[in-house]
């Protein structure tokens, strides 16, 4: 016999005495309980923020948004878990209305007389 042989024959005698394969359960991942935010501007008039809080059931509650050196901003507030991802979206970015679109609601102001000025500087001759 060839030591290829018997050396296959040693590795199938050894599993078959190790016994029968022994089921492994991996316990899901479990939501885990959390906190975070930040703040930062860039000294010209622009700032972000977001914040979020998580409870570790599934429940998350949070915000996030920005402000533009002209005044545009836009701040979204929302919640998500076993009923979805439900956001309500305030902001007076020129070209948006209020209304609602799926679970989003958009509650909309005039835009800044700046972004007005800006935006027709667009359509000068």
């Amino acid at each position: 016999m060839s030591s290829s042989f018997l050396l296959l024959l040693g590795f199938v005698a050894a599993v078959a005495i190790a016994g029968p394969a022994v089921p492994v359960i991996i316990p899901a991942n479990q939501a885990a309980a959390y906190e975070f935010g930040y703040e930062f501007g860039d000294g010209l008039g622009m700032t972000q923020h977001r914040r979020e809080v998580a409870d570790g059931l599934g429940n998350v509650k949070g915000g996030f948004g920005y402000m533009d050196p002209l005044g545009v901003y836009r701040n979204v507030e929302y919640t998500a878990g076993a009923e979805g991802y439900k956001p309500v979206i305030r902001s007076n970015e020129p070209g948006l209305t209020s209304h609602v679109s799926g679970n989003a609601v958009y509650y909309v102001d005039l835009p800044p007389p700046a972004a007005i000025a800006q935006g027709l500087l667009k359509f000068r001759v």
